[in-house]
């Protein structure tokens, strides 16, 4: 009988399959799912048992986080600034990219609540200690009516407060569409610039990116204040910068050539990204040595030129100067057309300036007045390093059957090709034939080695 039975357990012992299931999957499993799970499922998946309230507990799942304030009230649940006030005092300590989003506040009541929160949510993640490193607050828009005087004022103290006592382990700083005016702009500024200091001295990184794109208030002359080169000199190797056209000055770029130093003491700025709008000022002379220093200091730079709407020459050929090391361009009329203006010098004198340097080409033009096919094709081939184009225009359907010609014979190394081709008509069956069929002519090549998209629009 002994022997039997220990034959028949080890039958079983061998038929005995693995167990499976959601009790039994490895931490890092869960981690991955409970990843893509909102804050209510994650609660209600804490309280399934003590392993799954362990794994919820993980760093990973909470250093990342997004919030957006738009001041709606709902009585069924808690609204999104309570939400980030709890998340910050629970989970405040893992958290390393944060981004705060800011939508258009109504009226006065819900920026008094915006800026309350702010406070309490900031003071509740200055006491966790955590160890942020990506901080993005976009577009508060600080110039709208429905910001007040006093809460504006309280609002800009609590952030200057946070970053001047909290930022110092900071590597990316965005603080777009903030639209301060010149003292608060350089108040959160020096905060920043304050609590960097000690980690120069030790010679460790700062902040490397930083994004002031629409920083300031639109008709602000920033160019004009002596104060935004001097802090912005205290800004020491930076990697990434964007700001608006209304910030530059030669005492500027004289301030970034001598801060922006990398560690082995080599320029450390790569990245310079510049907008310039036809509203904000744009009038200032900024000589080419300038840009000459800053390019031999940083031999690494690249240069991402924005002009919106700005279609003067004289006007064009002060922002576009040859001594910048220009890697992106992107040129926009948006729907403005006006019969005395023209495109064309900009493309047969300004552009080729970038002849060894122009890597992407950006166009959206309202020229119905002019063609300007020959112009385009010709700095396509001048630009050597072209790699990207993008424009959107009055143009030719042979223009585009050339251009893919071009490109078929290696005289050009685009590989990236979006064209609308504008239509001074509502019907464009026509034209989609005619870029149907330089689809199939090229259909080889388009598929193998571009990123193509073309199509026909009507603009009346």
């Amino acid at each position: 009988m002994d022997e039997e039975e220990e034959e028949e357990e080890g039958e079983v012992e061998e038929n005995e399959e693995p167990k499976l299931g959601w009790a039994n999957l490895p931490d890092v499993c869960l981690r991955q799912v409970f990843w893509w799970l909102r804050d209510r499922d994650r609660v209600k998946a804490a309280l399934v048992c003590l392993h799954w309230h362990h794994v919820m507990r993980s760093p990973s799942l909470w250093r990342v986080r997004t919030f957006n304030f738009s001041g709606r009230i709902s009585r069924t649940r808690r609204s999104e600034l309570e939400t980030a006030v709890c998340y910050a005092k629970t989970y405040g300590a893992y958290l390393e990219d944060l981004e705060i989003r800011f939508s258009h506040p109504l009226n006065s009541l819900v920026s008094r609540r915006f800026q309350q929160t702010l406070r309490t949510f900031l003071a509740a993640l200055r006491k966790t200690r955590g160890g942020l490193r990506r901080l993005t607050v976009n577009h508060m828009e600080l110039d709208r009516a429905a910001w007040c005087r006093s809460v504006r004022k309280a609002l800009v103290r609590s952030l200057t407060f946070y970053l001047r006592r909290e930022s110092s382990r900071l590597g990316y700083l965005s603080l777009r569409g903030a639209r301060l005016n010149l003292p608060q702009g350089l108040e959160v500024l020096e905060a920043v610039a304050a609590s960097q200091q000690h980690i120069h001295l030790g010679r460790r990184p700062g902040i490397t990116h930083l994004n002031l794109e629409d920083f300031f208030s639109q008709p602000l002359a920033v160019f004009i204040s002596p104060a935004f080169p001097q802090v912005m000199n205290r800004f020491q190797g930076l990697c990434t910068l964007t700001l608006n056209y209304s910030c530059l000055s030669d005492e500027l770029l004289a301030a970034l050539s001598a801060a922006c130093r990398s560690l082995d003491g080599g320029g450390s700025l790569q990245t310079f990204t510049i907008r310039c709008h036809i509203h904000e000022p744009h009038i200032q002379v900024v000589w080419g040595d300038a840009w000459s220093h800053l390019a031999q200091r940083c031999p690494d730079l690249r240069v991402h030129i924005t002009v919106e709407r700005i279609l003067d020459m004289d006007k064009l050929g002060r922002i576009l100067l040859r001594e910048i090391p220009l890697r992106s361009l992107s040129l926009t009329s948006c729907y403005f057309s006006e019969q005395d203006w023209s495109v064309k010098p900009a493309l047969t004198n300004l552009v080729p300036y970038y002849r060894s340097c122009l890597q992407k080409l950006t166009l959206d033009l309202n020229n119905s007045h002019e063609s300007v096919d020959e112009e385009l094709l010709e700095v396509v081939l001048l630009c050597s390093q072209l790699v990207y184009m993008k424009v959107w225009a009055f143009l030719d359907i042979s223009f585009l059957d050339r251009l893919l010609q071009k490109r078929l014979e290696k005289k050009i190394i685009l590989r990236t090709i979006k064209v609308r081709i504008y239509i001074n008509k509502y019907d464009t069956q026509d034209e989609d034939e005619q870029l149907e069929e330089v689809y199939s002519r090229y259909r080889q090549l388009i598929n193998s080695e571009l990123h193509y998209f073309a199509i026909s629009y009507p603009m009346l």
